[in-house]
C-alpha cells in the first residue's frame, strides 16, 4: 500500500477518534450541567417569569398595571428613595471600605489574619443578629441617645429615620464591598508602587494613575453587589425604618400581605428587576461581578511595608463598625426583667434556659439546622457537579454557564421572595420542608458555587492522566485523587451555604407557615411583636457559634498552607 495512503487513513481515524472523544466529552458536560441548570429553571427562572406574568395579568389591559404604578406619585416617590437610598449605601460602602481592603491587601502575617477574620465574622453574623443590635443602638434610650445625652444633646432617636436605615444598611453591607475590593488589590504588584515613586510621582499621582485603575474591576463587583443588594433588602427597612420612609422592598412585602394586591406587587417586583438588570448587564459585559467573597483565611508570608498612621486609625475604626454592633446584643441577653435597656438591670440567665425550653424558640432552631443540612448538602453536589462541567466547555460556554448560576445573586432577595411564594403556593409546597430546602438552595447556590467552581479549575489535569494511567477508573480519580486536592474550596462553599441557608429571612418570611417556622423567622417575629430577651439570647449563642467557625477556618487553612 503506497504511503500517502496509509498515512491519509491514518489521519481519517485519528480525526474520527478526536470527534468520538469530543462528543463523548460533550455529553459528560451536559450530564453533569444538567443538575443544577434544571433546577434553576424549574425553581428560580419558572417563578421569577410567573411574577412578570402576574403583572401583565389585567383586563383593562397589558400594561395596565404598570400605567397605575408610575401615574401614581406615592409609588414613584418610593421607587425614588429606594433608588437613593441604595445609591447613598453604595458611595458610603465605597468611601468606607475602600481603604480597610487596602490595608488588608497591604498587611502580612497577624495583622491580615485579624483585620480578615474581623470582616469575616461580620460577614457570617446573622443580619437577625445585626438587625437588632441596631434597634438597641437607635433606639430612644438607647446607647446612641445616651451617649448623645452624656455629650450635651437633647436627644439622638435615629430609629424610624432614614438615616439611622442607611447607617445600618451600611455596617451590614460592608462585607459585600470589602471582599470584591480585597480580592481585586491583592493581585496588585507592590513593585509598581515602587516604580511609580523612583520615577518621581508622589503618593497621590501613583493612587490615581496607578492603584485605582488596577483596583477598580473590585470596585465596580463592589458597588454593583451593594447596589443590588440594597435595592431589595428589607429587614432593616422593615425594623429599623418606618412606614413614612419605606423603600420599595417594603411596599411589595405590604401590597402581598397586607392588601393582598399581587398584580402590583408583581409590577413593583418586575420595575425593580429592570433596575437591577439595567445596572448589572452592561458592567457585566467588561468586569466579573460576581463577587468572590472567598477570603484568605491564612496568613500571608513576607513583612509588609508599615502603612501611614491615618489608614491605620480609620481601619480600626471601620472594624469597630464591623464587631462592635453585634457584641451590644451580649449584656442585653441578662436582664433580670423583659426589658431591652441598656446597660440592663440585674443579671440573670433565664433568657438562656427559656430558649431551650421554649417550643416555638428551640423548635425554630432545630427547623433551621435540618434545613441548612439539607440546603448544603444540595448546593454543595450541584456546584460540584457543574463545576466539574465547566472544564470540559469552551471559554464562552463557561462564561454563560458561570453567568447562569450566579443569577439567584445579583436579583434582589425580595423577587426570589415573591416569585417562589406565588409558585410554591401553586405547588403546595408553602411551609413545607423541601419548600424550605429548594427556595434556600436558590440563594446559597451562587454562594457554594464560587470557590468550588474557582478551586476545580485550579486542579491539574496531569494528576487525572497519571491517575489514569495507573489504571484508575474516573469515579476512582475523582474520589482518591481530585476530592482531597479540592476539599478546601469544598468546605468553604458548604460553609457559605450553611450560613446563608441557616440566616434567611425574607424568602423564609413568605413561604412559612404555622407548623414550620426558621429561627431568623421566629426572631423577625419577636423584635417586630414582642420584647422578649430570648431574641438577644439567641443572638449571642449564633455570635459565639459564628466565632468559633471563622477561628477554625483560620486554623484549618493555617495549618493546611504550613
Amino acid at each position: 500500500m503506497p504511503a500517502h495512503r496509509v498515512s491519509m487513513e491514518l489521519r481519517m481515524q485519528a480525526l474520527q477518534i478526536s470527534h468520538v472523544t469530543g462528543r463523548r466529552i460533550a455529553l459528560t458536560a451536559a450530564l453533569l450541567l444538567l443538575p443544577a441548570l434544571l433546577f434553576l429553571a424549574l425553581f428560580f427562572v419558572w417563578p421569577v417569569l410567573g411574577v412578570l406574568a402576574d403583572s401583565l395579568s389585567n383586563e383593562a389591559g397589558l400594561f395596565k398595571q404598570y400605567s397605575q404604578f408610575f401615574a401614581s406619585q406615592t409609588y414613584l416617590l418610593i421607587l425614588a428613595r429606594t433608588i437613593g437610598s441604595a445609591l447613598l449605601v453604595t458611595l458610603l460602602c465605597a468611601l468606607v471600605g475602600y481603604p480597610y481592603a487596602y490595608l488588608m491587601s497591604r498587611s502580612r502575617g497577624p495583622r491580615l489574619q485579624i483585620l480578615t477574620g474581623i470582616v469575616l465574622i461580620s460577614f457570617f453574623t446573622s443580619v437577625m443578629v445585626r438587625s437588632f443590635a441596631w434597634i438597641i443602638l437607635l433606639q430612644r434610650n438607647g446607647i446612641i441617645d445616651k451617649l448623645a445625652q452624656a455629650v450635651g444633646f437633647d436627644s439622638l432617636v435615629l430609629r424610624g429615620t432614614s438615616l439611622g436605615v442607611v447607617i445600618a444598611m451600611v455596617q451590614i453591607m460592608l462585607p459585600f464591598m470589602i471582599f470584591p475590593l480585597y480580592s481585586a488589590m491583592v493581585g496588585i504588584d507592590d513593585r509598581l508602587e515602587r516604580a511609580s515613586a523612583s520615577l518621581g510621582a508622589n503618593r497621590w499621582t501613583t493612587f490615581w494613575r496607578i492603584y485605582f485603575p488596577l483596583s477598580l474591576p473590585g470596585v465596580v463587583a463592589g458597588c454593583v453587589i451593594v447596589f443590588v443588594t440594597s435595592l431589595g433588602f428589607y429587614i432593616i427597612p422593615g425594623l429599623v425604618g418606618s412606614p413614612s420612609s419605606q423603600l420599595l422592598s417594603h411596599l411589595i412585602y405590604s401590597l402581598i400581605n397586607t392588601v393582598l394586591d399581587i398584580p402590583m406587587a408583581s409590577t413593583a417586583s418586575v420595575v425593580m428587576l429592570a433596575l437591577a438588570l439595567a445596572v448589572v448587564l452592561p458592567i457585566m459585559w467588561r468586569f466579573d461581578v460576581s463577587g468572590n467573597v472567598v477570603a484568605r483565611f491564612s496568613a500571608v508570608d513576607g513583612q509588609a511595608p508599615r502603612q501611614a498612621l491615618p489608614l491605620r486609625i480609620w481601619s480600626w475604626l471601620v472594624a469597630a463598625l464591623l464587631l462592635l454592633p453585634a457584641l451590644v446584643v451580649i449584656p442585653i441577653s441578662v436582664p433580670e426583667n423583659r426589658s431591652f435597656v441598656f446597660p440592663p438591670t440585674g443579671f440573670s440567665l433565664k433568657w438562656y434556659a427559656n430558649f431551650f425550653s421554649n417550643a416555638e424558640w428551640w423548635g425554630s432552631f432545630l427547623n433551621s439546622l435540618r434545613v441548612a443540612i439539607m440546603v448544603t448538602l444540595a448546593a454543595t453536589i450541584l456546584s460540584v457537579f457543574a463545576a466539574l462541567a465547566l472544564r470540559k466547555v469552551s471559554a464562552r460556554t463557561r462564561t454563560v454557564v458561570r453567568a447562569l448560576i450566579l443569577t439567584p445573586r445579583i436579583v434582589p432577595g425580595i423577587i426570589i421572595a415573591i416569585a417562589v411564594y406565588g409558585q410554591f403556593m401553586a405547588w403546595r409546597l408553602s411551609g413545607s420542608a423541601i419548600g424550605f430546602v429548594i427556595a434556600h438552595t436558590i440563594m446559597a447556590l451562587p454562594f457554594a458555587f464560587i470557590p468550588i467552581a474557582a478551586t476545580v479549575e485550579q486542579f491539574d489535569k496531569r494528576f487525572e492522566d497519571a491517575s489514569a494511567s495507573l489504571g484508575a477508573s474516573k469515579i476512582t480519580t475523582f474520589f482518591r485523587v481530585m476530592l482531597p486536592l479540592i476539599r478546601t474550596g469544598l468546605l468553604t462553599g458548604a460553609l457559605f451555604s450553611f450560613v446563608i441557608s441557616f440566616d434567611e429571612v425574607i424568602v423564609s418570611l413568605f413561604i412559612s407557615g404555622p407548623t414550620l417556622r426558621t429561627l431568623p423567622v421566629q426572631m423577625y417575629r419577636s423584635i417586630a411583636s414582642d420584647i422578649d430577651p430570648t431574641i438577644a439570647a439567641a443572638s449571642t449563642m449564633l455570635l459565639l457559634v459564628t466565632a468559633c467557625l471563622v477561628v477554625a477556618s483560620m486554623v484549618f487553612s493555617n495549618r493546611k498552607a504550613r
